[in-house]
């Protein structure tokens, strides 16, 4: 039987490069788990919050979650965003602009709600006195504080297309102005409920905004190319921890020299810093780009900036890499496992045929007995009595086993 391996074709350093550049993935991608987002968010933490987030992870310590998982919490919170900058336009309607205020309102609670459930959610964090103690004693309790900075990255967790838009939102400034006239002014003759309506068309909800149009994606869209960047590490790492090969025993060695845990929360907290040091970079060379030596220092500052890019670049290539092998892997242990499957098969086979002249002895003598029955009535009624007492004996003090039952059809344990 010829041995097949899989192909290990994990994307390039230059092909991330361009992922990021595109701020765009091809191919439609799962959102990340809630533990992916959760070390992606531990990147807006201080250290010593980071590590205990790391620790609760790699230990198998209870971390906070959501029923829709954290990618709909960061949909609430650009929905949030979208319907108070249109509530800052001077020329929204007094009827649009109540109607938006009440979805607004509603909006805000489910963030609320999800606040409470990250922050001080029952049965995640310590409560009680001898818990916490116990917790901090274990180095695994996270503080208020931190908990708050937790929930404020998980605001910015990356989302694939988070910015996708309906018909209506797609349109500019102006042509939103108009539209939003023509609203309010049919909205003061249809009523409240049909204005409400036709400002949940135009500004959209975000329960719809992971509906069929956001399934059909051909791709998975970004903000940027840190978020990106953060997206694939988590995606890959997402990969990894899926795959039940990485948590066999053929992988207990790389498991305790690598811990996957740490190196996204690290990924994401050097992406977070870099994008926070570019951002003051461009506010500073927008301020006082006039004055040539400031804006050539700004420069040189940016191009010793660039390194720092392309390292980590490379470390989430290198993550990439790891997935890749594991999933290989795992093809090479099913086919490992479906060999030793076949070969206790054969050991069967062999088995069953080397029993077969004692099954012709067998048959042969099964057939004498039958003639000799046939032979007469009298013979065949002695038979029958000596051959059940001697069965009825042989089931009480030494039962015979089943014929083992094959299956119908070969199922890959």
């Amino acid at each position: 039987m010829a041995r097949v391996s899989a192909t290990i074709n994990s994307p390039t350093s230059e092909v991330i490069r361009s992922w990021c550049d595109a701020s765009r993935m091809p191919g439609e991608r799962a959102e990340l788990s809630d533990n992916a987002a959760l070390l992606v968010a531990a990147g807006f933490v201080a250290p010593g919050a980071r590590a205990i987030v790391v620790r609760r992870a790699s230990t198998g310590v209870s971390l906070p979650g959501l029923d829709g998982g954290f990618s709909d919490l960061r949909r609430l919170q650009r929905s949030i965003a979208q319907v108070e900058q249109q509530l800052n336009n001077p020329m929204m309607p007094s009827m649009v602009a109540a109607v938006l205020r009440n979805r607004l309102n509603g909006l805000q609670r489910r963030r609320d709600d999800a606040h409470k459930s990250v922050v001080i959610g029952k049965g995640v964090f310590a409560s009680g006195t001898r818990s916490i103690r116990r917790e901090r004693r274990e180095n695994v309790y996270l503080e208020l504080d931190d908990r708050e900075r937790l929930f404020g990255g998980l605001l910015c967790t990356p989302t694939p297309n988070v910015n996708n838009v309906n018909y209506m939102r797609k349109a500019g400034g102006a042509a939103i102005e108009r539209i939003v006239g023509v609203v309010g002014q049919m909205a003061s003759r249809a009523g409240s409920n049909q204005a409400e309506q036709w400002a949940g068309q135009l500004f959209g909800d975000p329960e719809t905004a992971t509906g069929p149009s956001a399934a059909t994606q051909r791709e998975a869209r970004f903000v940027d190319g840190y978020e990106t960047i953060l997206f694939v590490a988590g995606h890959y790492y997402d990969r990894i921890m899926r795959n039940p090969a990485w948590t066999s025993d053929h992988f207990a060695l790389p498991r305790t020299q690598v811990n996957l845990h740490a190196e996204l929360a690290e990924i994401a907290a050097d992406v977070i810093s870099l994008r926070s040091v570019r951002v003051d970079l461009d506010r500073a060379l927008s301020n006082g780009g006039f004055d040539r030596s400031f804006a050539e220092h700004i420069n040189v500052k940016e191009a010793a900036l660039r390194p720092v890019w392309s390292q980590l670049i490379d470390r989430v290539q290198a993550l990439t890499e790891v997935a890749h092998v594991v999933e290989s892997a795992a093809v090479e242990l099913q086919l490992l496992a479906e060999y030793n499957h076949a070969a206790s098969i054969d050991d069967r086979i062999d088995h069953l045929i080397a029993r077969s002249g004692d099954r012709e002895i067998s048959a042969d003598n099964s057939k004498r007995v039958t003639e000799q029955v046939r032979a007469g009535e009298e013979q065949l009624r002695i038979y029958r009595d000596v051959l059940q007492g001697n069965i009825a004996r042989i089931s009480m003090s030494n039962p015979l086993p089943l014929p083992e039952q094959l299956p119908e059809r070969y199922e890959p344990s």
